[in-house]
């Protein structure tokens, strides 16, 4: 970790896949750990003839990772101070292969500057879905790995305060991700589901992650939902009294991991 990491964390937290003092204080998976699998499919197909895509780099954990591994690797985000921690992470560890791009997936400027027909791995780590813009950039045979965190790690608990955003970017359903991803000429190698649980000391502790994870949905230039004392803490304070267990209070979580390729899709689920 560097020096600028620790800044980072507090001010980030989960949401760019750091630990800080809002974490959950205890995370339970059964079986398999999603990112863990992650991690073991970027390893088996992030080898050195390849080019990459990172989509929502973040501050460039995992980017700054596969480098070494890879022919060269693109980071695409629209976080312009997280960037700037990938930029300065690749400076600090020495990697020349690596290039960041700001902008969404919806920005076509930023799109535009991304290679044609030149990626033969992309991957989206809890970040955007593969929009059609994006495919053009893949070659041929292009492995594709996703991974999804239903209800978006954002939104824990959005449908109790009666707020939940939804955007054309992010989708979690299975059918809906098959059928979408199909059109685009991405075909399902494989897909799976993690539950887990999460565990927060008490109430006030799960109200500071709530607040550091909503305070972070302004990166995502979605409609504001900031969680609100005033407003919230009832609906809150009812979940909290509902979920409190021995090991804490208790928040169940789900993510998906899918691997695709790019090939013609002759058939597709009807939507």
């Amino acid at each position: 970790m560097f020096d600028f990491d620790a800044e980072l964390a507090e001010r980030y937290g989960a949401f760019t896949s750091y630990t800080s003092a809002v974490s959950p204080a205890l995370v339970e998976y059964y079986g398999e750990n999603p990112t863990a699998e992650v991690d073991r499919l970027l390893d088996l197909y992030a080898t050195s003839e390849r080019n990459v895509l990172d989509l929502g780099c973040g501050a460039g954990q995992t980017l700054c990772r596969l480098a070494p591994k890879v022919k060269h690797i693109w980071g695409l985000d629209q976080n312009q101070e997280l960037l700037a921690a990938t930029r300065l992470r690749t400076e600090r560890l020495g990697l020349e292969n690596v290039t960041t791009v700001y902008g969404s997936i919806y920005d076509a400027e930023a799109i535009a500057s991304l290679p044609d027909d030149t990626f033969d791995l992309a991957y989206s780590r809890r970040g955007p879905n593969f929009s059609e813009q994006l495919i053009p950039k893949l070659r041929q045979e292009a492995m594709v790995v996703q991974e999804f965190v239903s209800g978006f790690d954002g939104y824990p608990l959005g449908e109790i305060f009666g707020r939940r955003h939804y955007t054309p970017y992010y989708y979690t359903d299975h059918e809906l991700i098959i059928s979408t991803y199909a059109e685009l000429g991405l075909f399902p190698v494989s897909s799976k589901v993690y539950f887990y649980e999460e565990y927060f000391r008490d109430g006030e502790h799960f109200e500071a992650y709530l607040k550091q994870m909503w305070a972070m949905l302004s990166n995502w230039r979605l409609p504001p939902c900031p969680y609100e004392a005033a407003r919230d803490w009832a609906a809150l304070d009812l979940y909290v009294r509902y979920n409190t267990t021995p090991k804490g209070v208790r928040l169940l979580r789900q993510r998906k991991v899918y691997v695709l390729r790019r090939v013609p899709v002759a058939f597709y689920p009807c939507q």
